[in-house]
């Protein structure tokens, strides 16, 4: 009986080595995967970055750009507006005037007609 307990746990431990060999063929082959892609990751990640960089800084370059055009359209526009009023300015003195002189002119010519009436 002695020799069977000695042989079943002879088995037994067996079988645990196996079991732990196995695991650690299998863990080894996990490893190597998880470096592989970290490897494949890094290889491919960088440039990436590098083309993503570059792609920021076009960006900003373009920014920079829209945003000196918006300030040169701003300056147009208070340009323009400037002109507009002086022009508006220009052209309306005029007409206040015959504005002025047709309103003396009516009342010159009410004025008259009354005195003739009277």
């Amino acid at each position: 009986m002695n020799s069977v307990l000695t042989a079943a746990l002879l088995l037994t431990a067996i079988a645990l080595c196996a079991t732990g060999i196995w695991a650690l063929v299998r863990v080894g082959a996990a490893s190597r995967s998880v470096q592989i892609l970290a490897d494949d990751l890094e290889e491919r990640l960088v440039p990436l970055l590098d083309k993503a960089d570059v792609t920021v800084d076009a960006m900003n370059a373009e920014l920079l750009r829209v945003d000196m055009i918006v300030t040169q359209v701003e300056d147009v526009s208070e340009r323009v507006a400037s002109a507009s009023n002086a022009v508006h300015t220009i052209v309306n003195a005029p007409v206040g005037a015959v504005n002025e002189l047709s309103e003396r002119l009516r009342k010159a010519m009410s004025s008259a007609k009354k005195a003739r009436e009277h």
